[in-house]
């Protein structure tokens, strides 16, 4: 019982660090970007922040292992902290930019005219404006860095560097330990529902929206540039190390039929299952079913490791199904909530605009969706089933439970690598962050293809 409270106190402690950390580098580097939008490398920045979503965690890791390695002892809470500020003050940063924009530009006239320094403009003006999105996005990084599994299994896992998530997984998996995995259940559960009640106390009213993005203010000061170096940095170090690497071992890699395996596999599966979970987000946004919302605005606070313990004890109740519906069932819920997300809050802004004027016309549904609906919804839509596959694809949560060893997907394969061959990795590496890229872009170069097809 003390070694679970010891778990369950690692896991807050580790969340909290990474939060304290994160969040300070995520809005100096959102305020450099937004104060020199008009220099191409914060245009750059801006365009990059969210690529960490979509980068696999595994490979993630292994850019920041070559990177840090030989520096200090990453495999330790200051090697979890580190990975999770690398990880998370990027699109934290991208977050806090698109509150940013809700400022509006008279204030920032007013400072001007009243010759505010930075500090001041910041202190008068801007954090009176941030302070709740600031609240609600470090919130949500608290519960990302609460619920990680991939960075603990990774750089933890051990009896004194553990936390609720990878001890679940460990006491099921590896010890056999099932009163102790009964405990981490336990404990998970009661600790999600009191982050759900916390999360419903903090939660605000989504402000009305309009399809017009409001526009960033027309700021300058060069001296915050450094800080968007920094998340340059903070995105394209941990890749670009591997990246000499991995072409030098890929040649060796692909003669591995084992890789081509993995690779149909991950691919079928991102196909299937990120497809699949875009088409029902899509059905859910425009059939109406609102109270969704909440529930895919709680996402964040659903451990994965939870979600597949609960379905592999399923999965040995019901032997008759195979170990691929769950795995397929896992990914779908996992990846549902941020396609539902980004499409409801498109439809949210169509709706505002055009509802009243689609119900005074007498559309039928068919001719709502076809005519009004699709035009606007279909490049969301793309995006939604890009990150869908993406996701899919670099997942490895959901292959922990239910990979097989004979034939197993590519993130599992490269997480059996880095144990095993951790040169010999790089290659995989670089085949799972390339398909990652190519399944996200996919749906967006077909998109353009059909629109200029069209128009011609």
């Amino acid at each position: 019982m003390n070694y679970v409270v010891y778990v369950c106190w690692f896991t807050v402690k580790q969340a909290a660090l990474s939060t304290f950390f994160a969040i300070p580098f995520a809005v100096l580097i959102a305020r450099a970007i937004v104060w020199n939008h008009s220099w191409w490398p914060a245009r750059f920045c801006l365009k990059l922040l969210g690529l960490p979503l979509i980068t696999p965690a595994l490979v993630g890791i292994l850019g920041f292992i070559t990177l840090m390695g030989g520096l200090f002892n990453i495999y330790s809470l200051a090697g979890i902290v580190a990975v999770h500020v690398i990880f998370y003050s990027p699109w934290i940063a991208l977050l806090l930019v698109n509150a940013w924009r809700l400022i509006p530009e008279e204030h920032y006239r007013v400072a001007n005219q009243l010759h505010f320094s930075s500090t001041q403009t910041f202190y008068f003006i801007e954090w009176p404006q941030l302070r709740k999105s600031l609240s609600e996005v470090a919130w949500i990084c608290f519960c990302f860095s609460l619920n990680s599994f991939t960075t603990i299994v990774v750089l933890g896992g051990g009896p004194q560097k553990t936390t609720l998530s990878a001890g679940l997984y460990h006491s099921l998996f590896f010890f056999y330990d099932f009163e102790q995995m009964m405990w981490f259940v336990s404990l998970q559960l009661i600790l999600t529902l009191s982050l759900g009640i916390l999360t419903i106390l903090l939660k605000t009213q989504p402000q009305e929206v309009s399809l017009k993005k409001p526009s960033l203010p027309n700021l300058k000061d060069s001296s915050q540039k450094p800080f968007v170096w920094v998340g340059l940095s903070l995105i394209c170090l941990p890749l670009a190390v591997i990246l000499g690497p991995s072409l030098t071992s890929l040649s060796l890699t692909l003669q591995n039929p084992l890789v081509w395996q993995a690779l149909k596999k991950s691919l079928t599966l991102a196909v299937c299952f990120g497809s699949l979970s875009a088409v029902i987000s899509l059905f859910f946004v425009v059939s109406g079913w609102r109270s969704l919302r909440y529930l895919a605005s709680f996402h964040f606070l659903f451990p994965s490791t939870l979600l597949g313990v609960l379905l592999f004890l399923f999965s040995l109740k019901i032997p008759a199904l195979p170990q691929e519906f769950f795995l397929g069932v896992m990914q779908v819920l996992l990846i549902l909530p941020f396609c539902f997300l980004l499409l409801e809050r498109s439809y949210r802004t169509l709706e505002a605009t055009y509802g009243t004027t689609t119900r005074s016309l007498g559309f039928s549904p068919f001719q709502k969706f076809s005519l009004i609906q699709w035009p606007l919804l279909k490049k969301p839509f793309a995006t939604a089933l890009g990150l869908g596959c993406a996701l899919s694809a670099g997942d490895f949560p959901s292959l922990a439970f239910f990979s097989s060893p004979d034939c197993p997907g590519l993130s599992s394969l490269f997480y059996q690598q880095m144990g095993r061959h951790f040169e010999k990795c790089m290659g995989t590496a670089l085949i799972l962050l390339l398909l990652c890229y190519f399944l996200y872009q996919l749906p967006h170069w077909i998109l353009r293809t059909h629109d200029r097809t069209s128009v011609t």
